[in-house]
């Protein structure tokens, strides 16, 4: 039955610390949208905030520049009015003629303004026509000392700057006051206002629309190089970025894709020659084996006979065996799934084991087995054996009659150590040495199916020794022998090191 419990069990595991996407789509929202609408979004934000600081700086500007202006204004009105009453304060004729000038000169004025004076009593002196009536008194700053005191006061329909100022006689401290009418102010700033507020409205518009060309002219390369991903496949392995002219931040990507196709490719090549081969591997034993039997069962054969074919069976299931066996072996290593317990060992008496195990089968061959050399090396005991015994057997296969095998351990100049085994056998052509170590791969087919070889051996070795972070290097001259060298590197950590 179905049942929650199976419902857990089927959901993908999530790597340790991390959200599930069901909380990190409702955390980041925005990784929804495309690059293109995110990009076209910022931009147009930016913009936007741009010119509304812009705007903004423009309007305090003029706001603060008008008020300044209109400031200045009645400041020198007032010190003219305050000379006059300094200089003749018992003229209160004069003074009147005086703001009644004044009058007639601010009737012609956009910003008109209206002068009063009032003696120590705070009574009424001079002031401009009509001011008592929409400017009482009372609504003026009251001055502290020699200060000079302003405000503004607004009216349903007009906005008054109000400053007034003291003037010091001999009988007293008398007052000159001074408003200014700065409607026309406050609507060219209201003019303004608006006017910066549709310009505002008419950028972020126009910088929406720019956003989303330059945003989709600039992710075009993307584009095409989507486009050329799409068109690679199994049977296009061969097809590259690079030819493409990429802009300076893609350029390193397509050179890094580029290097991954020809990892791929050659993966895939070698993938697809592994295959062939090991099909074509596969199918001789198979045919030995199906073509013994059939032959075996068209008549009645002794029981000799049957043994016979037993054996030969046999023999075709061992090598079948040590085929498998050996192709078990790569498949892990080339997924790092062996483990490896490196520990420091003697070389030497490495060597001379493999040397002993071997030694009957030299002496059989005709072939003379030494060791020599002395040193330590790091590294995994059964694997260790299993590549030098890959590598003598090798050299045996190889030697003929009369001939030796030297197993030998050397310092490196940079303080590794090196095993190898050298042979005095027909040796390698220059062109087959770069394929040594393939999978399948023999120079010499015909005489290695006699001896039951598959072309695993150094392949096996190569795969143990990158275990190790090692290498293996094979150096041979025609009708002068083969040497194998396997190279450690050097390392101090006597820690077992797990591969998984």
């Amino acid at each position: 039955m179905y049942s929650k419990h199976a419902e857990l069990e089927s959901a993908p595991m999530q790597p340790a610390g991390a959200w599930p996407d069901a909380i990190v789509s409702r955390r980041h929202p925005l990784r929804r949208w495309s690059m293109a609408t995110q990009l076209t979004l910022s931009y147009t934000v930016c913009t936007c905030l741009l010119l509304a600081i812009a705007a903004a700086t423009l309007y305090w500007t003029l706001e603060h520049t008008l008020l300044q202006e209109s400031q200045a204004f009645l400041s020198h009105k007032l010190q003219v009015l305050a000379l006059i009453v300094q200089k003749r304060p018992l003229d209160t004729d004069g003074l009147e003629q005086e703001v009644r000038d004044e009058a007639q000169i601010s009737a012609h004025s956009q910003s008109p303004y209206q002068l009063r004076v009032l003696d120590q009593r705070d009574r009424l002196i001079a002031e401009t026509p009509g001011m008592g009536s929409t400017l009482p008194v009372t609504l003026f700053p009251k001055t502290i000392g020699a200060e000079t005191s302003e405000r503004a006061w607004h009216t349903s329909v007009q906005t008054f700057l109000l400053e007034a100022s003291s003037v010091g006689l001999r009988d007293g401290k008398w007052t000159v006051q001074a408003a200014q009418d700065i409607t026309a102010q406050d609507g060219l700033l209201a003019r303004y206002r608006r006017d910066l507020i549709l310009l505002l409205a008419a950028g972020v518009v126009l910088a929406a629309a720019l956003s989303t060309w330059i945003t989709r002219r600039g992710l075009q390369p993307i584009a095409a190089i989507t486009g050329t991903m799409q068109r690679i496949g199994a049977q296009r392995l061969g097809d590259r970025l690079q030819g493409g002219a990429w802009p300076q931040e893609l350029s390193a990507l397509a050179t890094e894709f580029d290097r991954m196709l020809e990892r791929l490719q050659e993966s895939f090549e070698r993938l697809s020659q592994f295959s062939a081969d090991l099909a074509h591997e596969l199918r001789t034993p198979i045919n030995t084996l199906m073509g013994e039997t059939q032959v075996t069962l068209t008549q009645e054969r002794t029981v000799s006979e049957y043994k016979g074919v037993l054996q030969s069976a046999l023999e075709e299931h061992a090598r079948l065996a040590r085929m498998i066996d050996s192709m078990l072996f790569l498949a892990q290593a080339d997924q790092s799934r062996l483990r490896v317990t490196p520990r420091v060992l003697d070389a030497k008496a490495e060597l001379q084991s493999i040397a002993d195990f071997y030694q009957a089968l030299a002496d059989e061959q005709g072939v003379e087995l030494r060791c020599e050399g002395e040193g330590q090396v790091r590294a995994d005991a059964m694997l260790l054996r299993r590549a030098l015994s890959n590598l003598v057997s090798n050299a045996l296969k190889f030697t003929p009659c009369g001939g030796s095998v030297m197993l030998r351990v050397a310092a490196q100049s940079d303080c590794g150590l090196s095993l190898s085994v050298s042979d005095s056998g027909f040796g390698v052509p220059a062109e087959n040495l770069t394929k040594l170590g393939e999978r399948f791969y023999r120079v010499d087919p015909s005489r290695t199916d006699s001896t039951g070889g598959v072309g695993l051996g150094l392949a096996i070795v190569r795969s143990i020794m990158a275990l190790h972070g090692g290498k293996l290097v094979i150096k041979s001259q025609l009708r002068a022998g083969t040497t194998a060298v396997l190279i450690f590197p050097n390392t101090q950590d006597d820690s077992p090191v797990i591969l998984s």
